[in-house]
């Protein structure tokens, strides 16, 4: 794939916010160039807050459908009993309070695009009614069974591994493909550190503008430290730090006195991913097993065990004060009172992908004082997620 001028990726960043020139930056853009003129489906993949919906802003801005809508829905906000009937519409009586008949996502996208955030969270039964109007444009409303058509270009991003999905029956294979035509990863912050002074000077001279501020830059030891942090929220962690800091110290020139109480006080602290369980890839048959690839992948998922188990530790060596966390019953409270690690808590030798999850539930739900919303914000999953490992570890 050819490689972007200076001038075009300096043009990138002043049309539609997208910073970078490091090499995997570089190569996602010139990508994301290459594919925008086109009708094709485009997958986004990524951890969260590593910018997908502003690429998919950028994808419908670069196409001939920039004079049509740009329709953006979060699949993992919606209701599963809701999210039908808001893609696809609803006839009047269709359901309990459906009081009038109402267009859906698709039809308010005709002729543009509908960015479909969070698909990996969309349910099997909508996934088949996604498939259709992929394949051939058609659809029908909820209580209708008249056959309705249009023309809508889709990107869809999640930050979930599909493939897994595919192989643990939560996600049609067939759907997976259709959307997977085009696939652009966008890389975590940590993969190209050199872009972090770019985005400084970028999110301050923005956030200073809007506050009526000159921005003033950031001193050498500020930016030493940004460029030394793992930052698992990405460049949306990074975008908050500087904004707060720009409000704060009303549009001063950035040092490291200022950044310091926003960021990781250890900052060899290993980096997290989004999901609570990063999967690596699983090639489809042993005979497309390159050795090559294959220990890459020994090599990350001893590293994710690593990073788990230190971040484990990191947690457990936390002092807990005794709190009821509305409903929420935390790890033991006789011991967490005294300090001391909660018997329900996982030891070195009981490393277990299934207890990491249902622990990391409980430290979420206990910070969050058991409200779902806010927890599920600090674990980076969806609320419908949430509530799914809440019931299947008993946590009610």
């Amino acid at each position: 794939m050819p490689a972007l001028s200076t001038d075009i990726l300096q043009q990138l960043e002043q049309r539609f916010g997208l910073v970078g020139e490091s090499l995997p930056m570089a190569t996602t853009m010139a990508k994301l160039v290459q594919v925008a003129p086109t009708d094709l489906t485009v997958l986004l993949t990524g951890e969260t807050g590593t910018g997908k919906e502003v690429f998919a802003q950028s994808l419908h801005a670069m196409s001939m459908r920039k004079r049509y809508p740009f329709v953006s829905v979060n699949c993992g906000a919606i209701p599963e009993t809701l999210l039908e009937s808001e893609l696809f519409g609803a006839e009047k009586g269709a359901y309990t309070g459906a009081d009038e008949k109402r267009k859906g996502f698709f039809e308010a996208a005709d002729r543009g695009t509908i960015f479909l955030d969070e698909i990996g969270e969309m349910p099997i039964g909508t996934q088949v009614k996604l498939l259709r109007i992929l394949e051939s444009g058609e659809f029908s409303r909820l209580g209708s069974s008249t056959v309705q058509q249009v023309d809508v270009r889709v990107i869809a991003a999640t930050n979930r591994d599909l493939q897994y999905e595919v192989k643990q029956g939560r996600f049609r294979q067939d759907l997976f493909y259709r959307l997977n035509s085009v696939n652009i990863h966008l890389p975590p912050l940590r993969q190209h550190p050199t872009d972090i002074p770019r985005l400084v000077e970028f999110f301050g001279t923005r956030a200073s503008a809007k506050a009526g501020y000159v921005y003033e830059g950031i001193d050498d030891e500020a930016l030493r430290l940004l460029e030394m942090q793992p930052w698992p929220g990405n460049v949306r962690e990074l975008r908050n730090v500087v904004e707060t800091v720009i409000a704060l110290e009303r549009g001063k020139k950035i040092t490291a006195r200022m950044v310091e109480p926003y960021l990781n006080p250890e900052p060899e602290f290993p980096q997290s991913s989004t999901a609570l369980v990063r999967m690596s890839e699983v090639p489809t048959t042993p005979d497309s097993i390159d050795a090559t690839m294959l220990y890459k992948s020994m090599l990350q998922l001893t590293a994710d065990v690593s990073e788990m188990k230190n971040v484990l530790r990191h947690l457990l060596s936390m002092t807990f004060e005794p709190q009821q966390t509305n409903g929420y019953t935390v790890g033991d409270e006789s011991a967490a009172s005294n300090g001391h690690t909660p018997k329900s808590m996982i030891g070195d030798d009981e490393l277990n992908l299934e207890r990491i999850e249902k622990v990391a539930i409980e430290l979420a739900l206990r910070k969050a004082q058991g409200k779902r919303r806010e927890a599920a914000k600090l674990l980076g999953i969806s609320e419908r997620t949430l509530y799914r490992k809440i019931d299947e570890f008993g946590l009610n």
